[in-house]
């Protein structure tokens, strides 16, 4: 399985690789541009991420906008709608507007509120299904 983080922060790029390798492939990238780069390499090579972790806050495209553009690259590969990647976003604002945005206007899937931790990320990856109750 792939997955995707999208993180301009060193240290919450470092922490969601680690801990989301035990799951599955992890590949980043530190920007929303960078990531629609890959996501769409990936896709072209059929080799799709099934898991795409989105910072909000990045330079030089946000991460509300890539996901938005990463629904459209979906539609425009005729990905059906049950297939599309699921798409976290992640961010250290946690208000109802930025939520409201990221889930109508991006089509994220889900929503973490930062600071990241592990107990909150295997909340998170267990309401997903990425990781199984034992």
């Amino acid at each position: 399985m792939k997955i995707l983080v999208a993180e301009d922060d060193f240290v919450s790029r470092n922490f969601l690789q680690l801990f989301l390798s035990k799951y599955g492939e992890v590949d980043v990238a530190v920007n929303g541009s960078e990531a629609l780069d890959v996501f769409k390499a990936a896709l072209a090579e059929d080799a799709p991420y099934k898991y795409v972790f989105m910072d909000i806050m990045m330079p030089e495209k946000n991460g509300l906008d890539a996901a938005r553009e990463i629904r459209e690259i979906e539609r425009d590969f005729g990905i059906a709608p049950v297939d599309e990647a699921i798409i976290i976003m992640a961010t250290a604002l946690s208000d109802v507007k930025t939520v409201f945005e990221a889930f109508k206007k991006s089509e994220a899937t889900e929503y973490l509120t930062k600071p990241l931790t592990v107990e909150a990320l295997t909340a998170k990856l267990k309401a997903i299904g990425l990781i199984k109750d034992e």
